[in-house]
């Protein structure tokens, strides 16, 4: 199959730049290894207070539903179910699809997203260790409570938004703790560096003024907060956020049967006795990263900036790589929520459509501007030092250019 445009990915950033691009002359195929498009956009629900009132609630469902239906309509190829396992020389995609085994096109967009950082610790593997994405699926998409009595490890902005889903659809959440200090789960989540994070989710609280107060104190006075948390008087939807207790194993014989749970200080130093508390589930969060293995393929500039997540394709401000004909969106570029991906979609689209010859429906000055209206108005954070990434990325870029 010969198209304009090849899309791997077909999360919010691929497919609003699919619409974007053949709304306006070119033809476009996006692939996925999912069964259906969506990517995260699937597992999402909450209510965002700092939207419009008539556009609260973020059915990340209904969004991708729409999304996709658009694009199915006005002609898009979506492979879905289909790994994109290579991709050689400008641009040739190999598939593991039975009929159609590669797809040329003129230019590659890479929007494949990113995956969950594995949090290892014992009794992991039991029946009822589930990661904090895998819950939120099962959630929000299927429908299926993942435990009758669940507990999260890891406390930071995407355990903390599911854990409200989790809760508004009457699931019994026992409460939040700290992953274990340890080289897996890195030397950033003690009770003082929590609480700091936690100014990050602020923008999901339910009104103005918890959400500015919150901010603003967490920011302020982490370490005075942690102190304090020692009494455990937290607790977010009713649910307990212990960020003076940290996981220490699960325990069962055939499934997750119960937790021992360590006391800690603020610098997260045990202190005190363990205790074993009774639950069916736990979900494991340790953050996400970006997914780079077919960008790497490509023989594109990487630079590793943790401020972003980890390693990701080195790019300009229009989503341009240092490989003419190559484009990236979505987490590939940086960990960051729907409303961003979906902004970088259309500009990365709109850039496409420019360097092709073509106009799109905004400029792609006006793109930038609107992701990064996106970025502003989004209600939680998951990398609490993202703009210090980004100015990184951008010297850097500055300094590469395009090859």
């Amino acid at each position: 199959m010969k198209v304009d445009v090849a899309i791997i990915g077909a999360g919010p950033s691929g497919l609003t730049a699919a619409i974007e691009m053949i709304e306006n002359g070119l033809t476009v195929a996006v692939i996925d290894e999912y069964y259906r498009p969506g990517g995260r956009l699937l597992g999402q629900h909450y209510e965002d207070p700092k939207a419009a009132p008539d556009q609260r609630v973020w059915n990340g469902k209904n969004i991708a539903d729409q999304l996709e239906k658009k694009a199915r309509g006005l002609g898009v190829h979506i492979f879905t179910n289909v790994t994109a396992w290579s991709v050689s020389e400008k641009w040739k995609i190999h598939l593991s699809h039975p009929k159609i085994n590669m797809i040329v096109s003129k230019v590659l967009l890479l929007a494949t997203g990113s995956a969950e950082k594995a949090l290892p610790i014992p009794g992991w593997t039991l029946p009822g260790g589930i990661s904090i994405g895998a819950a939120q699926t099962f959630t929000n998409l299927h429908r299926v409570a993942v435990g009758e009595k669940v507990l999260i490890a890891g406390i930071d902005p995407l355990s903390l938004s599911v854990m409200i889903e989790m809760k508004n659809a009457g699931i019994d959440v026992a409460g939040m703790v700290l992953p274990p200090i340890s080289p897996a789960s890195g030397n950033h989540h003690t009770p003082v560096q929590t609480v700091a994070r936690l100014k990050d989710v602020a923008g999901l609280a339910p009104n103005s003024f918890i959400r500015t107060f919150g901010k603003y104190a967490l920011a302020w006075f982490p370490r005075l907060i942690a102190h304090a948390l020692r009494f455990n008087f937290l607790k977010v939807n009713g649910v307990p956020i212990h960020l003076r207790k940290s996981i220490v194993r699960i325990e069962g014989s055939e499934q997750v049967e119960a937790v021992i749970l360590q006391s800690v200080s603020a610098d997260g130093k045990p202190v005190g006795q363990a205790e074993r508390m009774e639950v069916d589930a736990v979900c494991l969060s340790a953050g996400l990263y970006p997914l780079v293995d077919l960008a790497e393929t490509t023989g594109c500039t990487l630079v590793d900036i943790p401020e972003l997540g980890g390693v990701i394709p080195l790019h300009g401000p229009d989503m341009t790589t240092t490989i003419n004909g190559l484009f990236v969106a979505g987490n590939i570029t940086g960990i960051e929520g729907a409303k961003v991906a979906i902004a970088q979609g259309q500009l990365a689209a709109v850039s496409i459509l420019k360097s092709l010859g073509k106009n799109g429906s905004i400029t792609v000055q006006e793109a930038k501007m609107e992701m990064e209206k996106a970025r502003i108005q989004s209600p939680l954070r998951f990398l609490p030092n993202i703009d210090e990434g980004r100015t990184k990325l951008n010297k850097l870029w500055e300094k590469e250019g395009v090859i």
